[in-house]
């Protein structure tokens, strides 16, 4: 452990989270510079390094050394805490007095696990940091004492000693600089509306705070209103249960809607909330339904319809409400919706999952995430693992690997299930083909998926395939399904690729050689068809733009009668809640006639 002495002077300061994701940015580490500038006594100098878990090791370790910093703040996380094992002795040798220090929901529980297998920290800061990490810098700068700041977890001869937390913040200090600015580049950005859960599930953190703590109104809209207007499309609140204050959840649903209307939010940039579905009363649904397309995106987590799945994780959701809700805004057709499943809870056996899964999926949402339970330390859960005979991973991210009613085998299709599931529905590439094959499908929908992935890896599929490849293995999969017409299901697949993509060849199984096709090409190009029905206006510059594309159909799918179809994409504006590009179908003949041909 290092033991530099200062001045009292300010600090050169480096702060990084590693992200998970490139499309990912961090928020923690701009929250902690503001509270430095706002709060230290000293000037300390600071520095926000951007870094993510797919990079090299040895390049993020030159950038956080860089200018040799006298301290390193990190975020510690699950999903960055292997990549920290393996950087953190890069650090301690290429600056060996360099101060590291710690901080994240890692190595705010079982601090002294975590400290026994990251021993290059030389403090660590358990719980909110704005108001202990500036005492911590003004301290090791000669200003205070160290051993007094709060939240700060110490080395004793009698073991680990942890100091009482600071009081909770009320207001947090404006991390939205522009610095900060310049480093989002257009990624999904982040903003706390509150903190603190009133719900107590006993597979998060967020509820061992019993209290909900709602941020200033006015400083949580100008700073929405500022990320909306920063180039970036996607604006997550990560407060874990945005809806928990009905009235608090309606005044900014309400106040983002007026901005849009009044064009002070720029079309195309989404809101992210997670929420309770079953929170919602008729009042909050009424304006919800009159939101603009695509200005919102809710996640709901409904885990479970196990009662005593639920009973066992303290999850006290009215599940038939939450079905009603959702039902209810997915009718409204202006709000996609993300709903979330947990695999591996107590008591929820492979059969239950199913029938949950199956029912879950029926209420059409835009995405279903089948997750996996984990076991975060410092949780009830994780307290009571071994009387539940919960087994899981000892590293992070302490996924769980069987339980008394799900063996591995039952996880591991499971697991086949999500890779299928995200590829074929939540990455929306295949709506009607997918459809058609659950329709026809002798089974439930979390069958079929552990089928097609079952499928897949039988045909020597990569774990990690292209978009092309699995179109092609749907295919093949839904040619052996009862009654599936090969025609058809080629038919399906033209559209959804023409619907839920611009540009791109079509894979060679869905070509198909006729006489007719260079035919249609030209008269797009000439102008002959311009006009000739909806949506065909400006045909001509249109096509030259790259903003019509077609393909022909000959199964009869999507127009009234047999023979071949043509289908035209209109790849102006994708619809804001799904994604997909409308289709302009037409049957050849009649095209050909209308254009004069």
């Amino acid at each position: 452990m290092s033991a530099a002495v200062f001045p009292p002077r300010g600090l050169r300061v480096v702060l990084c989270q590693i992200n998970s994701q490139y499309i990912h940015s961090a928020l923690a580490p701009w929250c902690l510079a503001a509270a430095v500038t706002a709060r230290s006594a000293l000037p300390h100098l600071l520095r926000v390094e951007d870094a993510n878990i797919n990079q090299p090791i040895e390049g993020v370790a030159d950038r956080l050394c860089a200018g040799a910093p006298d301290l390193i703040g990190l975020s510690c996380y699950i999903w960055n805490a292997a990549y920290l094992r393996q950087l953190l002795p890069l650090l301690r040798r290429r600056l060996p007095s360099v101060i590291l220090v710690a901080g994240g929901p890692q190595a705010s529980f079982d601090c002294a696990d975590f400290w026994e297998k990251n021993p290059e920290f030389d403090h660590l800061l358990a719980g909110e940091g704005e108001v202990s990490f500036p005492l911590l810098l003004d301290a090791l700068a000669g200003t205070g004492e160290v051993d007094a700041v709060p939240g700060l977890v110490r080395k004793t001869v009698d073991g680990l000693h942890q100091n009482p937390p600071a009081p909770p913040v009320t207001a947090l200090d404006d991390p939205y600089t522009a610095a900060y600015f310049s480093a989002l580049r257009g990624r999904i950005a982040y903003l706390e509306a509150s903190r603190g859960c009133p719900f107590h599930c006993a597979f998060c953190l967020s509820g061992r705070e019993d209290r909900l703590r709602q941020f200033p109104l006015d400083q949580t809209l100008d700073r929405a209103l500022r990320l909306a207007n920063s180039g970036c499309r996607t604006i997550k609140f990560v407060d874990r249960t945005f809806n928990a204050d009905r009235r608090r959840a309606i005044e900014i649903w309400s106040a983002l809607i007026e901005l849009r209307c009044q064009g002070k939010i720029p079309p195309g940039v989404c809101f992210h909330f997670e929420v309770g579905a079953d929170l919602f009363d008729e009042e909050s649904l009424s304006l919800l339904a009159g939101a603009p397309a695509g200005l919102f995106q809710f996640e709901a987590g409904l885990q479970s319809f196990h009662p005593r799945a639920l009973a066992a994780v303290a999850r006290t959701a009215d599940n038939d409400r939450l079905c009603a809700n959702l039902i209810a805004l997915r009718r409204a057709g202006n709000i996609h919706l993300h709903l979330d499943l947990i695999a591996g809870l107590p008591y929820e056996d492979a059969a239950s999952f199913a029938a949950g899964f199956d029912r879950a999926f029926a209420l059409g949402p835009h995405q279903l995430q089948l997750g996996f339970l984990k076991l975060l330390r410092g949780s009830p859960l994780w307290q009571q693992a071994d009387a539940l005979g919960l087994q899981f991973e000892p590293a992070p991210p302490y996924e769980v690997t069987a339980t008394r009613w799900l063996s591995p085998s039952d996880l591991a299709r499971l697991h086949d299930a999500e890779w299928a599931l995200d590829r074929l529905h939540n990455s929306g590439r295949y709506p009607r083909a997918l459809a058609e094959l659950l329709d026809r499908w002798q089974g439930g929908a979390l069958a079929f998926f552990a089928a097609f992935r079952g499928f897949c890896r039988a045909m020597g599929l990569p774990d990690h395939p292209a978009q092309d490849e699995v179109a092609a293995q749907l295919f093949r999969f839904g040619c052996g399904l009862a009654g599936m017409s090969a025609q058809r299901l080629r038919d399906l697949l033209c559209m959804d690729l023409l619907a839920g993509r611009r540009g791109g060849r079509f894979p060679d199984f869905l070509r198909r050689e006729d006489p007719d096709f260079g035919r249609i090409a030209p008269l797009l190009r000439s102008g002959q068809a311009d006009g000739i029905l909806a949506g065909l206006e400006e045909a001509r510059a249109r096509f030259g733009r790259g903003e019509l594309r077609f393909c022909i159909l000959y199964s009869g799918v999507g127009c009234c009668g047999g023979g071949r179809t043509l289908v035209l994409a209109d790849h102006r504006q994708a619809d804001p809640v799904s994604g997909q590009y409308p289709l302009i179908l037409l049957p050849l003949d009649e095209f050909f006639a209308r254009c004069g041909s």
